[in-house]
């Protein structure tokens, strides 16, 4: 049997997320500590690097909250053959999720809106739509989690029937 905190990393997965976008602002405010740095020039294609660094960071911060998410739920169809306790977990998720969608949001906002913002490449761009992708995405999981649960059910009823 798989290990047993696969359920949690789920969740883990979600708070995550919503942890790492909210905290980001202080990661935008040491790059612009960077980027702001007289001799700066000095440094080969630093520049250049801590220009694309907040979209780098802010991006793999999401795809690793997403893919922490994805083993879970890996590990989840493992230990949970009947398919309850994924059902139970993906409308938890979704309820979770849309209850701190609003953080989310809030510190997208507050990234978009940052006084330097517009000097990094591609940045305000990303802010205006990684919310909606996220939002779409977090949904889609947690259904996807409870529809997975339903069909293990569904399966294992079949089974009991057909003996």
């Amino acid at each position: 049997m798989k290990d047993k905190g696969s359920f949690i990393t789920m969740v883990l997965a979600v708070v995550g997320m919503v942890l790492y976008v909210t905290l980001f602002s202080s990661i935008l405010t040491a790059l612009e500590a960077i980027r702001s740095y007289a001799n700066l020039a000095t440094f080969t294609a630093l520049e250049t690097v801590v220009e694309i660094a907040p979209v780098v960071l802010l991006l793999a911060g999401v795809f690793a909250a997403g893919f922490a998410y994805y083993k879970g739920y890996q590990g989840s169809a493992a230990q949970d053959a009947s398919g309850i306790m994924r059902m139970v977990l993906g409308i938890i998720m979704i309820i979770l999720f849309v209850t701190l969608f609003s953080t989310i949001l809030a510190a997208f906002y507050t990234l978009y809106g940052s006084t330097n913002a517009s000097e990094y490449t591609a940045f305000q761009t990303v802010t205006q739509i990684a919310p909606v992708v996220l939002f779409l995405s977090g949904i889609f999981a947690g259904g996807a989690t409870t529809v997975s649960g339903g069909r293990a059910l569904r399966r294992r009823r079949a089974s009991r029937l057909m003996r």
